[in-house]
């Protein structure tokens, strides 16, 4: 009750008297005489110097002069401009149509934008990281495209199976929502391995979402939210995109994208990918593959529609399969599985999905609109991990129904909605059976206010019933209030709720001798999250520049505790019994020294704490400083691009080992070591070449399997990670885009 009495307060404590607004959308019309929205169009009142630029819907909202009539002037490129008398008795909702201009036969503009940008003006703390961005590393799949950003960290989860996992404010990735264009996307079966699922090239941007995001995608979201944009076929201006990749440790792989568009209003897109890693690897020589070798094939096709009316809708169908076998190095699943007593560890993955999306709009009242979202999946997969076994099958489906409007003007905006969530689960471990089905119908109300100088608004509520778990709620809000044009500050609340998968979100577990132990049963896990971040933009050797500063707090209610430290043979699965909690603090520092050149600094301080058997203790292996330098330079029309990344990882804490022999126990805390990274891309007239270097001081954790030489006895465990277990990764490719 306290936190909802918070919450209301930091609500209710901000009043403005708003001044006169003129809201309105602005139009333009193409030779084919065909009218579409026109973002970024210059709208100001003649003679004085007050003015905005319409969004991406091409709205805008403006001030209204004191003194009346007022010339309002409405401008954009490639459209001839228009200028409107306003006088008192003009509606303060207007529609203004642009016409294009005569066209000429070729025209580029090309200017430089960064490839990551914080959303200033935007209540809820939100970074974009553009496909650029996503260039600057090998980039391969989505495990692979953080490691230039310092908001979402990347570890490995085990020695053996290769699988990676996010990490946001300190939290494991089970608390961060994984969307696909505001669809959940990364949650139950594919919580382990979903990062290797969706290949870099695939996407258009990544919307990181420090703190939980917007309740109206849902209530999962306690630590963040990510969300991909995948490339849309209307927006394509290639046909054909080609990206192959080879690497000296054996790893191979190509996509190959098809872009058609089929008419006015039909347009679809293919995406295709293949990947195999096929060389047997073993630097540090104790028997056990570095990376196990793996095969995916992975396929995806999604269509457009657009009426250029009142209706468009977006629909796709995904399917994947992928195999993973490693262990040690002269395992073979057809000689050896269940007939040695040699180590192998084999994953199956089998996945088809589909998502829809359709919009009906007004055009008469732009601002309103109906959005009906759905999406479903089936996965399998099958895992062994020496002698254990695990079996699994998710069949999901989602909707969500969001109806939008605004209340007198643009300013305020509403959202009400409807959305269902259902998930069928068969699982089985070893020679047990579990099955669970989890109904979820909400509804959601969220409000955003914006008052167009310095301050905006966006509160929102859920209210859920989960068939095993009853009635909840879930209440966000954030603010942002502009100090001055140069100086942000952003304040955040709110809830999350979500129910576990103990076994498929802690597989590493698998890859020991520890003897698993499920003491209660599990209730959901709840959490509050409270952040504040300023953000400060300035000049320095006269270019821009910037400072963002955030604290994030994280307190859990409930949570699932997977105690490693009571029992060297045993992991113990139980529900929270005291404190859990995470505090993050962050500062980014970013400015250009000189022209094509771009220089990002990070530093990062996590207190991450949980009750482990009645005793408040560290979690483990995450660091508690860490510092990210990313360094970029261009020459003149990117003909060649350079980039270097070095991140700094400070010490963790490791589970106890202390009733181990001497020879199998690990020191209390973990070593701080570097990994860095460098790439170079030369662009030529229809393709670009790249070359780089991963982990360029080839560090690697020593000793990172316990027991190697006895994988079968009690003190055997390859789950006890904390940095790379391989080495230095030189790699290669080729990106051909054929117009």
């Amino acid at each position: 009750m306290n936190r909802l009495l918070i919450l209301l307060f930091i609500f209710c404590f901000h009043h403005y008297l708003v001044a006169q607004q003129l809201t309105g959308k602005v139009l333009g019309e193409n030779e084919k005489g065909i009218q579409e929205n026109l973002p970024a169009a210059n709208v100001y009142w003649q003679g004085t110097t007050v003015g905005t630029t319409t969004d991406l819907d091409g709205l805008f909202q403006l001030s209204i002069p004191d003194s009346l009539p007022a010339r309002l002037i409405i401008s954009s490129v490639g459209f001839e401009s228009d200028t409107i008398l306003v006088s008192s008795n003009l509606s303060k909702e207007i529609t203004i149509l642009l016409k294009g201009m005569v066209s000429l036969d070729v025209i580029e503009i090309e200017e430089k934008q960064s490839t990551t940008m914080n959303k200033i003006f935007t209540p809820i703390n939100e970074e974009v990281i553009s496909s650029k961005e996503l260039l600057k590393a090998a980039c391969c799949n989505l495990s692979e495209s953080f490691s230039t950003n310092a908001s979402v960290d990347v570890a490995f989860t085990d020695a053996v199976s290769g699988a990676k996992k996010i990490q946001m404010l300190g939290l494991d990735g089970i608390y961060t929502q994984v969307l696909s264009e505001n669809m959940p996307l990364l949650r139950g079966l594919s919580a382990a391995y979903g990062l290797n699922y969706i290949p870099g090239t695939w996407v258009e941007n990544i919307l990181v979402t420090k703190g939980t995001g917007s309740v109206v995608n849902g209530y999962e979201s306690i630590s963040g939210q990510i969300n991909l944009e995948f490339l849309k076929p209307q927006e394509q201006k290639k046909r054909f995109f080609i990206n192959v990749y080879g690497n000296l440790n054996g790893r191979a792989e190509a996509n190959f994208h098809v872009a058609k568009k089929l008419n006015k209003k039909w347009s679809t897109l293919l995406f295709t990918h293949a990947s195999s890693n096929f060389m047997k690897q073993d630097m540090n020589k104790d028997g056990f593959l570095d990376m196990p070798l793996t095969q995916q094939y992975n396929v995806f096709n999604r269509w457009d529609f657009h009426n250029q009316k009142n209706f468009e809708a977006q629909f796709g169908i995904r399917g994947l399969y992928e195999t993973r076998q490693g262990g040690q190095t002269n395992f073979n699943y057809n000689a050896d599985y269940g007939k040695t007593n040699l180590y192998g560890i084999g994953i199956i993955t089998k996945q088809l999905e589909y998502f829809s999306k359709t919009g009906f709009m007004f055009p008469s009242r732009p601002y309103k609109s109906v959005g009906i979202q759905t999406s479903g999946k089936i996965q399998q997969q099958q895992m062994y991990f020496g002698k254990r076994t695990y079996t699994g099958e998710q069949k999901n489906f989602y909707a969500n129904v969001i109806y939008a409007n605004i209340i007198n003007n643009t300013n305020h905006k509403y959202k009400l909605g409807t959305s269902y969530l259902l998930d069928d689960y068969s699982e089985s471990y070893n020679d047990s059976a579990f099955a669970r089905t989890e109904s979820v119908p909400g509804v959601f109300a969220e409000y955003t206010y914006t008052h167009p100088d310095n301050f905006s608004l966006v509160a929102g509520v859920r209210a859920d019933y989960h068939n095993l778990y009853g009635l909840f709620y879930t209440p966000r809000l954030h603010l942002r209030y502009n100090v001055t044009k140069k100086t942000t500050l952003r304040l955040s609340a709110g809830r999350g709720f979500r129910t576990s998968n103990v076994f498929i979100e802690n597989q590493s577990v698998f890859a020991s001798s520890r003897k698993v132990i499920v003491q209660e049963t599990f209730k959901p896990e709840i959490a509050w999250n409270y952040g504040v971040s300023v953000n400060q933009q300035f000049k320095l050797f006269g270019n821009e520049a910037f400072i963002n500063v955030d604290f994030f707090r994280t307190d859990f209610e409930n949570q699932i505790v997977v105690d490693l430290d009571q029992n060297t043979n045993q992991v113990v699965f139980y529900n929270l019994k005291g404190e859990s909690y995470s505090h993050s603090l962050q500062t980014d520092f970013g400015f250009t020294p000189f022209k094509s050149f771009d220089v990002k600094l990070a530093y990062k301080w996590y207190d991450v704490k949980t009750t482990y058997n009645y005793e408040l203790l560290d979690k483990p292996y995450v660091p508690k400083h860490r510092v990210m330098l990313n360094m970029a330079y261009a020459t003149y029309m990117d003909i060649w691009k350079f980039d270097f990344t070095t991140n700094w990882f400070g010490q963790s804490r490791l589970p106890s080992t202390v009733l181990n022999p001497l020879e199998y126990q690990l020191p209390k805390k973990s070593r701080d070591y570097f990994l860095m990274q460098a790439q170079i891309t030369k662009k030529f007239r229809k393709f670009d070449v790249y070359v780089g270097c991963e982990n360029i001081l080839n560090y690697t954790q020593s000793n990172p399997i316990l027991s190697a030489a006895d994988p079968n006895g009690q003190y055997f465990d390859a789950s006890m990670i904390y940095a790379p277990i391989e080495g230095r990764i030189v790699y290669f490719g080729l990106r051909m885009e054929i117009k």
